[in-house]
């Protein structure tokens, strides 16, 4: 005959009650104390995978894009206080990135690029590497481009 794991009282039936966190099997009386969990379903619900965020593409941020928007900003007249306005953006954020201290994210570069018809974010292309070549078609290797000591 089982018994109360609470009380110690042997009894016909066992109840699974949730009594100040401990999960246990109690007697009728006990179970009363407790959260019932008998009635519950035991099966235990499955964990939603998280699916990986898709990146848009392989875009990378242009060499000296902190130049290219202050030569934008500039050209346009704007000070830093006004183009973070027009963005609500902080000055220290736009700051930063013309400094190159910090790199915008693709949705605050799609910003300023429409706001100044710049681009800040381009798709890589190796066989750009060698652009003072244009005859020669070959494709650049990993040993064109890396500096291997």
């Amino acid at each position: 005959m089982p018994s109360c794991e609470l009380c110690g009282k042997e009894t016909d039936s066992v109840k699974k009650a949730k009594i100040e966190g401990a999960v246990l099997r109690v007697c009728e009386s006990c179970a009363s104390i407790g959260e019932d969990l008998s009635q519950k379903s035991t099966r235990k619900k499955k964990k939603k995978r998280r699916t990986p965020k898709k990146r848009g593409s392989d875009e990378v941020l242009i060499p000296k894009y902190g130049e290219k928007l202050k030569e934008a900003r500039e050209s346009d007249q704007l000070s830093i206080k006004e183009v973070a306005n027009d963005l609500n953006e902080k000055e220290s954020l736009i700051s930063k990135i013309e400094k190159q201290e910090l790199k915008p994210d693709k949705t605050l570069a799609k910003k300023l690029s429409d706001k100044f018809n710049i681009t800040l974010y381009t798709n890589p292309e190796v066989s750009d590497y060698g652009a003072q070549d244009r005859g020669n078609q070959k494709k650049a290797t990993l040993g064109d481009v890396a500096d291997i000591d």
